[in-house]
C-alpha cells in the first residue's frame, strides 16, 4: 500500500502534541491522526475523539448475564422444588454467586466482541504513516496534505522532528 502524503511530527510532551492538534483543527485540517503510547486526556480532548462504543455493548451484555443468571437459578429451583430446612424454594441469597458469575462472563464476552468489532472497523480507516519512534515514549502526529504552512505549524508547536511522508 502506497503511503499517503503528509507530515509526520514527533513530540515528547502530551501537552505540546495537544496544542499542535488543536492548532491544526483550528486551521481547518480534518485528517489528523495520532499515535500515542497512552490515551492522554488532553490529547483526546484536542482530537475531539468520540467516546468508545464498547461500554454501550458491555453494559447490555452484563444485564443479559444478570437476567440469565437469575432466570437459570429461579427456574431450576422451581422445576425441582425441594424444600430444604424450611427455606422457601426461591431464595435469592444462594443465587447471588451464580448470578454474579454469569453477569461477569456474559459482560466480558460482550466486551471482547465489541473490541474485536471495533478493531476491525479501525482497520478500514486511514493508516498511520510508518517510520516514527512513537511506540514507547513519543507521540506521533500525522497530518495528511502537502501544505508548507502545516509543516511550519508543527515545527512551531514544539515538535522534536517533522518529516515529510511521500
Amino acid at each position: 500500500m502506497r503511503p499517503e502524503p503528509g507530515f509526520l511530527a514527533t513530540y515528547l510532551e502530551p501537552a505540546q502534541a495537544a496544542r499542535a492538534v488543536a492548532a491544526l483543527r483550528a486551521r481547518g485540517q480534518r485528517d489528523v491522526r495520532v499515535a500515542a503510547p497512552a490515551p492522554f486526556p488532553e490529547l483526546m480532548a484536542a482530537l475531539r475523539a468520540p467516546p468508545s462504543f464498547v461500554g454501550w455493548i458491555t453494559f447490555p451484555g452484563a444485564l443479559l448475564g444478570l437476567t440469565g443468571g437469575l432466570l437459570l437459578t429461579i427456574l431450576t429451583s422451581l422445576t425441582w422444588a425441594e424444600v430444604t430446612g424450611g427455606k422457601p424454594v426461591v431464595s435469592l441469597p444462594p443465587f447471588i454467586v451464580i448470578t454474579f458469575e454469569l453477569t461477569v462472563l456474559v459482560g466480558s464476552l460482550a466486551n471482547l466482541l465489541a473490541l474485536v468489532i471495533g478493531a476491525r472497523r479501525g482497520l478500514r480507516r486511514g493508516h498511520f504513516a510508518q517510520g516514527g519512534p512513537f511506540t514507547r515514549d513519543r507521540i506521533g502526529i500525522f497530518c495528511a496534505g502537502v501544505d508548507p504552512a502545516v509543516e511550519r505549524l508543527l515545527r512551531e508547536s514544539g515538535a522534536e522532528e517533522v518529516t515529510r511522508v511521500p
